[in-house]
């Protein structure tokens, strides 16, 4: 008899804290709703799959009752899915443990494609089995006050990446070569113009929740104008010294290289730094590799809060959403809420590369829609 084995599927992390309420509800009717919804999804041959980020999302409440509730509900599944780490398989992975297994794939096989890549990963990262060997699940009570603090910042994060418009966005870098030094001194700190516009803004387009946006404006422009002033002060030509304090060589630049675009080369290099360390590759040898490939998280990540720009609001939570759907490559399929649904539809619909990448993904307002939509799955 051949072995049947079970489908994915990413929940979005809010309906599984709705699920997990109604599970452990004193409401007898509650309760059972959330019992038939299980045994439904069983009966369909799914299974959920979690990484790092339904945890924090899960874990990270106030209440500690609510949140033992919310993990017993993880451990109450027979069996579940979950991505791990290279160097440890029973622990949470997250974006960063899938961006790794992804720049290892394409280092040892530079001309592989993205089914290349989503076979490598899943296979790399993809646990199954009974809840209780994955570690968090039994020692959170020692994350939480980290949670906490991480869904704070997780809020301001999301504001300003959301709110913050650059204004030199369209600026060519190579103009720095030619930036006279005159007061250093001025780029020490942010003028209080430049902090009220950026406290309005996250006022007007950043997370409700944000408990002080001015302080949080003069945290971030404190920040950027220190950096800034720190790279003017060192030796050398400003357009030599403001590469090396980001960590970009010379070389992936040009003469019609934008801010912006010099942001995007600036990101890729940290965070492909982080990754090939944990590999144990040397970075300059990699680099040339990477620098253009195709990277899957990367693309959705991009793809995402590129959609997301035009929305009116941001949320803490949409961090937790765009890792999400970072691991729909690796799953077969993902639930997610109706404006990242949205978000996803468009960018299958400009680029059908995006919507094969993505694969199978969803919409439900409950846990008790998950099997409808799941019912539509072209697999099943």
């Amino acid at each position: 008899m051949a072995l049947i084995l079970p489908w994915f599927v990413a929940i979005d992390s809010s309906i599984l804290a709705l699920w997990a309420v109604a599970t452990f509800s004193p409401n007898s009717e509650r309760q059972e709703r959330a019992r038939n919804a299980l045994t439904a999804l069983h009966a369909s041959n799914w299974i959920p799959i979690i990484c790092l980020h339904h945890f924090i999302e899960l874990a990270r409440h106030s209440d500690l009752d609510i949140v033992a509730k919310r993990i017993d509900f993880l451990k109450s599944f027979s069996q579940i899915a979950w991505f791990g780490r290279s160097y440890g398989p029973n622990i949470l992975g997250a974006i960063a443990d899938i961006y790794e297994a992804e720049v290892g794939a394409i280092l040892a096989a530079p001309d592989i494609d993205i089914p290349g890549i989503r076979q490598t990963v899943r296979e790399k990262l993809v646990q199954f089995g009974p809840p209780t060997k994955i570690e968090v699940l039994n020692d959170w009570k020692f994350f939480h006050p980290a949670l906490q603090a991480m869904a704070i910042r997780e809020q301001e994060i999301a504001s300003i990446v959301h709110a913050h418009r650059g204004r030199h966005d369209d600026e060519l870098i190579m103009k720095l070569q030619t930036v006279q030094r005159k007061d250093q001194g001025a780029f020490h700190h942010p003028t209080r113009t430049e902090i009220e516009q950026l406290a309005k803004d996250l006022s007007d387009r950043g997370d409700t929740r944000l408990t002080d946006p001015m302080q949080t404006a003069q945290g971030f422009l404190d920040m950027a104008s220190t950096h800034f002033a720190e790279s003017l002060n060192r030796e050398g030509n400003p357009l030599d010294v403001f590469l090396a304090s980001f960590d970009v060589p010379k070389s992936d630049i040009s003469d019609k290289t934008t801010v912006k675009q010099f942001a995007k080369i600036a990101r890729r290099r940290k965070i492909f730094k982080d990754a090939v360390v944990q590999l144990g590759i040397d970075p300059e040898q990699a680099w040339p590799k990477i620098r253009d490939a195709k990277i899957p998280s990367e693309i959705i990540q991009e793809t995402i809060r590129k959609a997301r720009g035009k929305a009116h609001r941001a949320s803490g939570s949409d961090i937790g959403d765009d890792y999400l759907v970072c691991l729909a490559p690796y799953v077969d399929a993902v639930i997610v809420d109706k404006r990242t649904h949205e978000f996803l539809t468009q960018g299958a619909r400009r680029d059908p590369s995006f919507r094969q990448m993505v694969g199978f993904f969803g919409k439900a307002a409950s846990y008790e829609n998950l099997s409808a939509v799941l019912a539509t799955y072209p697999g099943g």
